[in-house]
């Protein structure tokens, strides 16, 4: 049986059913059991009854079953018990001398999804994960080269290298590769050599044929916006990618539909448009239309994984456009949504509407929220997180603070008055209203 067929097919349920019993004596069923927990997405397409053997099998002590299971729950977080039961489970599996399982407790242990971040020991984890041949390893390892990491520069040169060795593992040892090695490679070329250069579509081309769905966002950027232009361009390939991603529900596909119909609604609005008699009459309702459909693309992409839509709901309901009323009691609950899922966008601009009092909440609540943004990398919230805790809060995790975020705070090189300060970025995107709200008001520092 090719069990790494089920995966790249997207036979997501039946891989589970089929490879999980094997997974312990049968190298290949482990292998693709093992991948296809690799890729956050295709735990959004489990049927419950899968989910709930997992559980199953989970409790009975499998290890396979224990990790994928805390997989599930780190990445669809559906009740509140999600982060509690996605930890006990790594940790069991941990125990259990499964690699895999130790590379996804260490990243537990970086970000804070145990209660407390502790990167030492989460760097040794992962180090041993790694040198253990945990393929989950090797996707941090790769994803931190390409993308840098606790503001650390990105070293895509290492990424390149890096993929390229186990590639080659992979197939002296006769195995298919791993689509993701094909997939990271890709990204740590994109800025050398252009998104529709022929070696990078090509890497991405493999990584989706090998099941990684993420690459078709990918190829729908390169086909949709080339390789310099920022200006969309509604090709017969970004259409034909979006449909076939939306097939297989993939969440990014929803998201570039609706990036699509966020395009047709301006241009339906655009001064110089000429729509001709009959769309004029008609333009109320066409602009209704693709309300609708922003929002319905958006909602599935959400709930299909994709976080960054719950963040732009949340920007359409905070500034009243594309046809959503404002209102920042939905603004908010559209953050509120990605932030359970730690989407930093969501985090920052949630506590922002808290600091400007948009939302009313304690003041502990939105230092614990400033904690969840420094533990994601987001700089302003760092620098709050500090402020808070030399304010006298936030004491409980003063070790945690004083040894990851304090030495930050206070390098010579730290500043928020550059290109990048976040609240340059977060005003742009939320317009200039709450400047003036900030200015005019008082109300912030009286209650702070």
């Amino acid at each position: 049986m090719n069990y790494l067929k089920l995966l790249h097919k997207g036979e997501y349920d039946r891989l589970v059913r089929e490879a999980l019993p094997l997974a312990e004596t049968d190298r290949l069923a482990e292998l693709a059991f093992l991948r296809l927990c690799q890729g956050r997405y295709n735990f959004f397409l489990l049927e419950p009854a899968t989910v709930e053997m997992l559980q199953e099998q989970a409790k009975a002590g499998n290890r396979y079953a224990q990790y994928a299971f805390a997989r599930y729950h780190l990445f669809v977080r559906n009740t509140e018990e999600s982060v509690m039961l996605s930890y006990e489970n790594m940790l069991a599996a941990a125990r259990q001398n499964l690699p895999d399982a130790v590379a996804g407790l260490a990243s537990c242990a970086e970000y804070g999804d145990i209660g407390v971040v502790d990167r030492e020991n989460a760097a040794a984890m992962m180090d041993d994960a790694f040198n253990a041949g945990s393929e989950l390893a090797a996707i941090y390892r790769l994803k931190e080269y390409c993308f840098g990491r606790h503001f650390q520069p990105a070293q895509p040169d290492k990424a390149v290298e890096l993929a390229e060795q186990l590639i080659a593992r992979d197939e002296a040892a006769g195995i298919e590769p791993n689509g993701f090695w094909f997939y990271y490679r890709a990204s740590a070329r994109e800025d050398r050599f252009g998104r529709t250069a022929i070696t990078i579509s090509n890497d991405y081309q493999k990584a989706l044929a090998l099941g990684i769905l993420d690459a078709y966002s990918d190829l729908i950027l390169a086909a949709g916006y080339g390789d310099e232009s920022r200006v969309l361009t509604l090709t017969k390939e970004y259409e034909r990618l979006i449909n076939e991603g939306m097939e297989r529900l993939y969440a990014g596909a929803f998201y570039f539909d609706a990036v699509a119909a966020l395009h047709e609604y301006e241009v339906l609005q655009a001064p110089d448009n000429d729509l001709g008699h009959e769309q004029e009459n008609r333009l109320p309702q066409l602009l209704q239309d693709c309300h609708d459909r922003i929002f319905l693309r958006f909602t599935q992409a959400g709930e299909l994984g994709d976080n960054s839509a719950y963040e732009l709901l949340g920007d359409f309901y905070y500034e009243g456009s594309y046809g959503f009323e404002q209102n920042y009691q939905l603004a908010y609950a559209a953050y509120a949504r990605g932030i359970v899922r730690n989407h930093i966008g969501c985090v920052e601009k949630a506590w922002k509407m808290m600091r400007n009092h948009y939302i009313d909440r304690p003041i502990e609540e939105m230092d614990e929220l400033a904690l969840l943004g420094a533990r994601c990398d987001s700089k302003r919230l760092l620098a709050e997180t500090v402020i808070a805790y030399q304010e006298g809060r936030l004491t409980e995790f003063a070790d945690e603070i004083t040894k990851y975020y304090e030495p930050i705070f206070d390098a010579p090189e730290f500043t928020l008055d550059s290109d990048e300060d976040w609240m340059q970025v977060i005003d742009e995107q939320l317009g200039d209203e709450d400047d003036d709200f900030e200015e005019d008001d008082g109300r912030y520092d009286a209650w702070a």
